[in-house]
């Protein structure tokens, strides 16, 4: 299988802190000849053609039910009816296409890592395996790639060269990084690549966001759960090791102008650090469950291949996936 050149002229730079196109490609292989994922009814990162109920008429009978005002009259049942003597209509089994819209944070908060990957990597590598995935399913795919210097938008498509076009634009962004001079907080660039992308998808679309989630607000939360309402929202978070515990011995922590001098064994500081991660991983997963807004937490310091199997079959628990077609 031939491949475009894809010669996209960076600095080089190890694999770890930068991404490649050719890097990025390599997932279409690793999708195409390896099954990545279990396979999910609603909620999937990499989600594809889904089964929904729908009223009208479909490809498979599925059940009846009481007639309720909106339904297809055409629909309804009329043995079950003169046998009941109450409405019945037919709900069908059909066949939904559900576009994929991925959402990747490339900001400068991104660009943070300490053991392996940068953030910023593994949310593109993230970001590639789920559009692969999604062509393989036959679904279109599209998205946003933002970073602090602005945003390209991609309108799903269902081929493989618009995945190699959003894919470079994840090149560029990504490779943009390493000249960054200030780390500011990427709260208003993401509430308005949110704005953005529930205009972008009105109904039936996967959303999947991909970020750090280091600052947020009440009003990404907001739209996040605005988009919700009409579409699947899977949150990925993508965390580096360090932020989640710090490692023992002395060490000076910086938000570029104030400086502190901290260690893990003093006053139980390292302890106090863990417990605050996790707990606020808890609330944050707890929160948006409520929305059945499930979330993904993605390391660092593992490929995001090898963590895939074994975290994204978490999404299938019975917490998330409950009462999705009512």
């Amino acid at each position: 299988m031939s491949l475009v050149n894809y010669d996209i002229s960076l600095p080089a730079r190890p694999g770890e802190v930068i991404v490649t196109l050719e890097d990025l490609m390599r997932f279409e292989w690793l999708v195409r000849s390896h099954r990545l994922l279990p396979v999910h009814p609603v909620y999937s990162i990499l989600a594809g053609r889904q089964s929904s109920k729908l009223r009208g008429r479909g490809l498979d009978f599925e059940e009846v039910r009481r007639y309720v005002p909106g339904d297809d009259v055409r629909n309804i049942d009329w043995r079950v009816t003169a046998r009941t003597g109450e409405t019945y209509s037919k709900l069908f089994n059909e066949e939904k296409e559900r576009p994929t819209f991925i959402v990747l944070d490339q900001t400068n908060g991104m660009f943070f890592g300490t053991r392996r990957f940068m953030k910023s990597v593994s949310a593109a590598h993230t970001a590639a395996i789920g559009a692969f995935y999604t062509l393989k399913r036959g679904d279109r795919v599209g998205g946003i790639v933002f970073g602090d210097d602005g945003q390209e938008q991609f309108v799903p498509r269902r081929d493989r060269q618009a995945v190699q076009f959003f894919l470079e634009s994840v090149v560029r962004r990504n490779g943009r990084l390493p000249e960054r001079n200030v780390v500011k907080p990427n709260t208003v660039v993401l509430n308005d690549v949110l704005k953005q992308t529930a205009a972008l998808t009105p109904h039936d679309h996967v959303v999947t966001l991909i970020s750090d989630f280091s600052q947020i607000d009440d009003r990404t939360r907001e739209l996040l759960k605005s988009i919700s309402n009409h579409n699947d929202v899977i949150l990925v978070h993508v965390y580096d090791p360090f932020e989640e515990s710090l490692p023992d011995g002395r060490l000076v922590l910086s938000d570029g102008k104030r400086q502190l001098l901290w260690n893990n064994h003093r006053r139980n500081n390292g302890e106090a650090w863990r417990r605050g991660f996790a707990e606020w991983r808890s609330r944050f997963t707890e929160e948006f469950r409520h929305t059945r807004i499930p979330v993904v937490f993605f390391n660092t310091a593992e490929p995001v291949e090898d963590q895939i199997s074994k975290d994204l079959g978490k999404i299938n628990d019975n917490k998330w996936t409950n009462n999705t077609d009512n």
